[in-house]
């Protein structure tokens, strides 16, 4: 406990020492430049599978964000500012309704970039994994929203992802700091804290998840799916790097990310393992092949130990290689995902996914993307097994 704490104060402190230094005697007064910009995407899809009770064959969705950057900069170099991305992308079952979900003020000079509010952590602005320009704005698992009854939902994923993830998001773009270091010979380390990962925005939450029974925070609603791992952890810690250079004509990327944190308290025989997860990646590129993979391993972070029940590590691996030839870029990748599915139940679940995209650049700013995926589900649990093919086809937008 004392090394956790210890963990964070010294991040954070970091963190202040190194927007203070950078900081000097800034101006009172600044001139603020606001950008906007922002993206947009409309996709049309077709879904075949075997689990198709009550389903449609075809359906639309959308969705429409706006980001507003004020900036200014101080005599000294320091560069400040703040960053809001709103969104029009509510679900059926939500009305038709805005959301902020990134907000956050920043201070930026030598000493890299400090970020202190609701963003991504270090790891998910900067991993790398297998090369995916034929999706649409960085969503590489959008194919989970188009599987219907497939049973691919929990886990971990619940937090902000899916058993697709690539990334670590366990943080769950929760009220956090994060930390850039300056990029040296092509290499950038840094970090972030968050007290929780299910406390954001103006929300003050200080009960203690650590003496917290796993039926208490269930009953809150901080675990997912029934019989599935909890998904709430509290001082969370990431350390992470990433490197992106060029030698005669070889572009090579590569990324590592580790994240820790304390889970909720266990009751008599039992315990929920604390957060521990990982993901490193790899790309290389040249005249317009590149190739690419990434594995993460979230563990059994948030499962519960106990008699009988199943901790079957959670983790993915992703391989894939494109061409980008002008405005066209083609693709395909192989995407392999595991975890313990049903936690009382024995077994685990599988699930692969083959897929192949197309984009077209028509002009700056507005792409046409087409994509095939193949998916298979093995699931331990009886009668959960599916298989499907999913066709997308979707015109993007970004300004």
């Amino acid at each position: 406990m004392e090394a956790t704490i210890m963990n964070r104060y010294l991040l954070a402190g970091c963190a202040a020492a190194a927007l203070a230094l950078g900081a000097g005697a800034a101006n009172a007064q600044a001139k603020f430049e606001v950008k906007v910009g922002g993206d947009a995407y409309f996709e049309g899809g077709w879904v075949d599978q075997d689990r198709d009770a009550n389903t449609r064959s075809v359906d639309f969705r959308n969705r429409f964000r706006v980001i507003v950057t004020p900036t200014a900069k101080a005599d000294n170099g320091l560069e400040y500012g703040g960053r809001i991305r709103m969104r029009a992308n509510a679900g059926a079952n939500n009305g038709r309704t805005m959301d902020a979900d990134r907000g956050y003020i920043f201070a930026q000079g030598a000493f890299g970039q400090v970020q202190m509010g609701v963003t991504n952590s270090f790891n998910d602005a900067t991993y790398v994994t297998a090369p995916q320009d034929y999706l649409p704005l960085g969503i590489y698992d959008g194919v989970i929203s188009w599987m219907g009854n497939a049973d691919v939902g929990g886990g971990l994923g619940a937090l902000n992802g899916s058993m697709l993830n690539q990334s670590l998001v366990v943080e769950n773009n929760a009220t956090k700091i994060v930390y850039f270091s300056p990029r040296f010979a092509g290499l950038q380390v840094g970090g972030s804290y968050l007290p929780r990962n299910d406390d954001s925005h103006a929300s003050v939450n200080r009960s203690d998840l650590a003496s917290v029974a796993p039926s208490a925070v269930a009953n809150r609603g901080f675990a997912n799916k029934a019989g599935q791992s909890f998904v709430a952890f509290e001082d969370l810690v990431e350390v992470g790097a990433n490197y992106n250079n060029t030698f005669g004509g070889v572009n090579v990327k590569a990324s590592a990310g580790y994240f820790w944190g304390s889970a909720p308290g266990g009751v008599a025989g039992t315990s929920v393992e604390d957060l521990n997860a990982w993901q490193v990646g790899a790309q290389v590129g040249y005249a317009g092949f590149s190739l690419g993979g990434s594995y993460t391993d979230f563990g059994e972070s948030g499962q519960i130990q106990a008699p009988g029940s199943d901790n079957t590590k959670s983790r993915l691996w992703v391989v894939g290689a494109q061409y980008t030839a002008g405005p066209i870029v083609v693709g395909a990748n192989y995407k392999n995902s595991q975890d313990a599915g049903q936690l009382y139940a024995a077994g685990k679940r599988k699930l692969e996914v083959y897929e192949l995209g197309v984009g077209y650049t028509v002009a700056p700013g507005l792409t046409l993307q087409a994509q095939y995926d193949h998916f298979k589900l093995d699931n331990d649990s009886a009668g959960l097994d599916d298989k499907g093919d999913v066709v997308l086809v979707r015109s993007v937008l970004a300004f």
